[in-house]
């Protein structure tokens, strides 16, 4: 069985102002993010962990490493398929902006299955990628422990994915900035999730 941690990248001034940040958007964290680094850091300090796989997006990264320097300066692999979904023409907008929330948009299916968004990706897209990773990974380290640092779509697509829900399911869910999730995957692909949103060690969180 392969225990996978994800985190969820800490807060940056768009999560703050609710502007999307998609795969396109490499925003920095603020001054609150950077807080919640630490905190997350040091909640996976004693964590045994086998690799530490990211986004190439910067707020991602940054989170990482603050992690990895817990662990000796481990080294952070990247992986594109973990980068936000690909927001097209929404990025940068407000929430407010795109008439009921990004979230709705996306989850607006029609008889052609899940919607992409204006230039960009669906979930289903984001769903697919990002279990390639976890798949790869339970290859790697069938009965190890490794760190994922990713983003708000991805992370709730791979728990949809473990819990056998459809992707306009993820509305029900919410997801704080720097928090911690961990799902379990035996080599046959059988998964469970094991903790969800984990953030009682952590400041000032955003959701979205």
């Amino acid at each position: 069985m392969t225990r996978i941690f994800i985190a969820r990248h800490a807060e940056t001034e768009w999560n703050r102002i609710r502007r999307i940040q998609g795969g396109g958007s490499d925003t920095p964290l603020n001054e609150t993010g950077l807080k919640q680094v630490k905190c997350l850091a040091g909640r996976l300090a004693t964590e045994k962990l086998e690799t530490i796989v990211s986004s190439p997006l910067g707020r991602a990264r940054v989170t990482a490493e603050a992690i990895a320097r817990e662990h000796g300066q481990m080294a952070i692999e990247s992986e594109p398929d973990l980068r936000e979904i690909d927001a097209g023409d929404l990025e940068g907008k407000l929430v407010a902006e795109v008439g009921g929330g990004l979230g709705l948009l996306l989850t607006a299916v029609t008889e052609n299955g899940l919607p992409r968004l204006p230039g960009g990706e669906s979930l289903a897209d984001v769903r697919e990628r990002a279990w390639r990773v976890v798949e790869r990974l339970v290859k790697r380290f069938p009965k190890g422990e490794v760190l994922i640092v990713t983003h708000y779509f991805v992370v709730l697509s791979l728990i949809c994915r473990v819990l056998g829900l459809a992707e306009p399911d993820i509305r029900k869910f919410r997801l704080n900035t720097g928090s911690l999730s961990v799902i379990e995957v035996e080599p046959a692909g059988t998964a469970k999730l094991v903790v969800f949103n984990e953030s009682c060690f952590q400041v000032d969180s955003q959701p979205w």
